[in-house]
């Protein structure tokens, strides 16, 4: 098969052990039914409450890799038939020279989202192929609503998401970031589309020179390797910054903490199906009234993972008790 690198990747007609590279993958292996078949996986992806719950097995799954980085005498030894890559080129090449056939599923552009679920399911084989299809529909659809709806759109609100605030560096992506990417999707403008790189570290200057309409945070967990956490625990560091209260975003109740299901929702995870629906609303809750995002986050996760959230998951998903799923600083869960 063809994976998200271009390479032509020879793969086992049938796959039962999976070594997962990719972090925020692991939510597609759960979607896809192959939860189980990992036997190796990212350091802090399995600190994510609702990951834990939907997947309990994941908490036995070793924890080998380490910004990519993995031990190949200890990967060896769990005999996976797979590597789910991050990137290809050299990053696959110690998986090649120990006969591992690793397959990029990484998507560094919306484009490639449900080429990239496509080729998962084509990967593992069996029920995948269909689970893959299903999610595909489904993100058809959503793309397909807010397409529609956004045209009607009088303005494009400018956004900064912060994507963590870690040794006191405040972290943002900008540039052609799937980050970028989906604050256009979603109707907005992203006020660091001018920053080049991954994750880079910003001062507080920069931020009060951008001043954006509005700030969206990140909840911690799995992503950069991060322990699970709160966005309110995020905003409790970023608001003793000289500065913080002089932005626009935060005079004008604007900031608003980014849901976490089984990952952080804005990251590379399947559950962007669901983040695009949650910033739309934020950012031109006129035209997404009649949209009510428990109920779409509950019928998501029911549909694609088998798994129905009681109200007081949907809470910690969406990081607020708020009726209308949207956390803020004054409503957001600690």
């Amino acid at each position: 098969m063809t994976d998200l690198s271009g390479a032509t990747v020879t793969v086992p007609t049938t796959v039962n052990r999976i070594a997962e590279q990719f972090p925020a993958h692991v939510v597609a292996d759960i979607m896809l039914g192959v939860g189980d078949k990992l036997v190796a996986i990212p350091q802090n992806v399995s600190t994510i409450p609702f990951l834990r719950t939907v997947q309990p097995s994941i908490t036995k799954v070793p924890q080998l890799f380490h910004s990519g980085n993995v031990n190949m005498e200890q990967l060896l030894a769990q005999k996976p038939d797979v590597v789910s890559a991050i990137s290809g080129g050299d990053t696959v090449k110690p998986f090649q020279a120990a006969g591992i056939p690793a397959v990029t599923m990484f998507f560094p552009k919306y484009a490639q989202l449900q080429q990239s679920t496509t080729v998962a399911g084509e990967t593992y084989g069996g029920a995948a192929v269909a689970r893959a299809k299903a999610y595909n529909a489904y993100f058809d659809k959503v793309d397909s609503t807010l397409t529609s709806r956004l045209a009607k759109a009088a303005t494009k609100p400018t956004v900064v998401y912060i994507e963590a605030y870690t040794g006191n560096n405040i972290v943002v992506q900008g540039g052609s970031s799937l980050i970028d990417q989906w604050i256009t999707k979603a109707g907005g403008t992203d006020a660091a589309k001018g920053i080049s790189g991954g994750r880079v570290n910003v001062t507080m200057e920069q931020l009060l020179q951008w001043n954006p309409d509005n700030l969206i945070i990140q909840t911690p967990g799995g992503d950069q390797g991060l322990a699970a956490d709160t966005g309110a625990s995020v905003l409790a560091g970023l608001s003793k910054i000289s500065g913080w209260s002089d932005l626009k975003a935060v005079k004008s109740d604007k900031v608003f903490i980014d849901p976490s299901g089984l990952y952080a929702w804005g990251q590379y995870t399947v559950e962007q199906a669901l983040q695009l629906q949650w910033v739309a609303k934020v950012l031109n809750p006129s035209l997404f009234a009649d949209v009510d995002l428990r109920s779409v986050t509950r019928d998501f996760y029911k549909n694609h993972f088998g798994y129905t959230p009681s109200d007081t998951q949907l809470n910690t998903i969406l990081q607020t008790t708020s009726p209308d799923g949207i956390a803020t600083a004054k409503n957001a869960i600690s």
